[in-house]
């Protein structure tokens, strides 16, 4: 076992070799090379001239070196101090073609409408965006999200049309199903104002609705969605039960179908039967003239 002043001695040696270490990084990292460079004969680094920078003072635009270094110039005020007012990239409002894309192609043109309706009718319109929900498309790149919407628009008046649209944002895609549900309208026939001829069952795809024809007074009962058409219809007595697949879509899309395809009216069946639109009237419709 070794005594206690070989110890000592090992500890001591250990010491002072960690400071000469420290004392020679030192004296290579700071006091060698400021020496080194005030030695005389000693050549200067080289440092890499790039043109335009042998002045930096007298530098002002810095696209001379390159394209990427391009800024604007300093701007002066009259009495020679310095503007440090930061030019603007946009103008005072950014062009809106570029934010609103592909709206021109949904705007309505009068021309397109039926029934003779102009803009300043449209605004009497009512309009419910009866769907509104997220999707995402599939591709090699991945999932693509957009939002989709479904809008039905009418007067109240026999006048009413759907629109669908699809897009990155939710008003843009309700705007979009708006103007094309604007040059969809259709004309709905209705009796008396306010019910429909006669009962009709349809179906569209998964999806069976039953119409029925209802008395003064009855209301709208039915089916939310067909509550909301029946609205901007302007119908006021009806009943309607849904049967079997109750997807938004298709219920909105089959009482569209059904009303305007499958309802007889009086002069049909007249032509239909040999008779005259009187006598159908009175014994279909309980009419009196």
């Amino acid at each position: 076992m070794a005594s206690p002043a070989l110890w000592q001695r090992c500890i001591a040696a250990s010491a002072l070799a960690s400071t000469s270490r420290n004392v020679t990084r030192t004296f290579t990292t700071t006091t060698a090379v400021a020496m080194a460079r005030q030695r005389p004969g000693a050549s200067k680094p080289t440092v890499a001239r790039v043109p335009g920078l042998d002045h930096p003072g007298t530098l002002h635009n810095l696209s001379e070196i390159h394209p990427l270094l391009d800024h604007y110039p300093r701007k002066t005020d009259q009495d020679g101090s310095l503007n440090l007012e930061t030019p603007k990239l946009w103008a005072s409002a950014p062009p809106l073609d570029n934010m609103l894309k592909n709206q021109a192609d949904d705007d309505v043109d009068e021309a397109s409408l039926p029934h003779g309706l102009t803009k300043d009718d449209l605004k009497k319109f009512l309009k419910r965006a009866l769907v509104v929900k997220r999707t995402s498309n599939m591709t090699t790149a991945g999932k693509i999200p957009s939002m989709y919407a479904l809008v039905v628009v009418g007067n109240g008046e026999g006048i009413a049309g759907y629109g669908e649209g699809k897009d990155d944002e939710v008003a843009r895609a309700v705007r979009k199903a708006t103007n094309r549900a604007m040059r969809n309208l259709t004309a709905f026939d209705r009796y008396d104002d306010r019910t429909i001829y006669h009962d009709i069952d349809h179906k569209f795809h998964a999806t069976n609705i039953q119409f029925r024809s209802r008395p003064p007074g009855f209301g709208n009962r039915c089916n939310h969605y067909i509550h909301e058409i029946c609205s901007c219809i302007g119908i006021l007595d009806i009943s309607a039960k849904v049967w079997g697949s109750r997807n938004p879509m298709n219920v909105i899309k089959a009482t569209f179908e059904a009303l305007s395809l499958k309802q007889k009216l009086p002069e049909d069946i007249a032509r239909g039967r040999g008779k005259r639109v009187v006598d159908v009237q009175h014994t279909y419709y309980g009419a009196n003239e």
